[in-house]
């Protein structure tokens, strides 16, 4: 199998390249970054892919695999605006690769914009900001100008964590925090939030490489756990001088993946997040 990967050098994107799944497959890889030679480079960003569209077209591949997303963890207006207008012109000019007929995509969880309780794929959406909205919008293109004839995979992952991380994501930034001694401020201390590890955001992705479903799919494990869950697990673990604080008046909140659609093409054991967090804990 012929396979594009754009994002591949973002956080999913670099665990998603260390698995042997792709020793058994060509695989070209959109980036102006350095790159293991296993891979075939295509020296180019997503919104200058003009010039490059004949190397695309000679590889030939049937599988896109879309992880790029610019500026993260800004969600903002601007930053929004400017991937959607940038994704929105890599499609547009990716309709000349006639190779391809699936394409996988990252969405989120922030589509359905009220995160509370139980998410499922046929609820309705209310975009509550710019990053959602422009999530939707990209989604609704796709739809339009490619679903005649490519399948699409709507992946929306819930919150998502492991290797590789950003370090002031929140379990890194507890788990170092915590190591080191140092003070911390829990603005939603009782926000209980779907965590899934990026080892099964990998797995989950190569499944649907291999099957022809598709359609939108919540990635998550469909349990929430909050920061105070998450510190006093680590606590069980390290010991720690840190001074914890946070409103004890905050009210506890859930957000989860109902994963029934996913488990019906799915059938992997996830990594429990005890076991996910006792790796890092060792990593950092």
């Amino acid at each position: 199998m012929k396979i594009l990967i754009t994002g591949a050098t973002g956080f999913i994107g670099k665990n998603l390249l260390l698995e042997k799944f792709f020793l058994k497959h060509e695989v070209a890889v959109l980036t102006r970054k350095r790159l293991s030679k296993k891979f075939i480079k295509i020296n180019s960003e997503i919104q200058n892919i003009e010039d490059k569209i004949d190397k695309i077209k000679k590889f030939g591949p049937c599988v896109l695999i879309h992880l790029a997303w610019g500026g993260i963890p800004d969600y903002g207006k601007e930053m929004s605006k400017k991937n959607y207008l940038q994704q929105i012109i890599f499609f547009h000019k990716l309709k000349k690769v006639t190779s391809i007929k699936k394409i996988i995509v990252t969405g989120s969880c922030f589509e359905y914009g009220v995160l509370k309780g139980s998410a499922y794929e046929a609820k309705k959406i209310i975009s509550t900001n710019h990053f959602s909205k422009a999530k939707i919008n990209i989604y609704k293109y796709l739809k339009k100008n490619f679903s005649k004839n490519i399948k699409i995979v709507w992946l929306r992952l819930f919150y998502v964590y492991g290797k590789k991380q950003r370090g002031n994501a929140l379990i890194p930034y507890l788990i170092k925090s915590l190591k080191s001694g140092k003070k911390i401020h829990l603005n939603e201390p009782f926000a209980a939030r779907d965590f899934i590890n990026v080892k099964d955001i990998c797995k989950i992705i190569f499944k649907f490489l291999e099957i022809k479903k598709q359609g939108i799919f919540n990635v998550g494990t469909g349990n929430a756990k909050s920061p105070m869950d998450i510190i006093n697990f680590i606590l069980k673990h390290k010991k720690s001088k840190s001074v914890i604080s946070y409103d004890k008046k905050k009210k506890k909140t859930e957000f989860y993946a109902n994963t029934n659609k996913l488990k019906s093409v799915f059938f992997g054991k996830l990594l429990p997040l005890k076991r996910g967090i006792e790796e890092l804990i060792r990593d950092y």
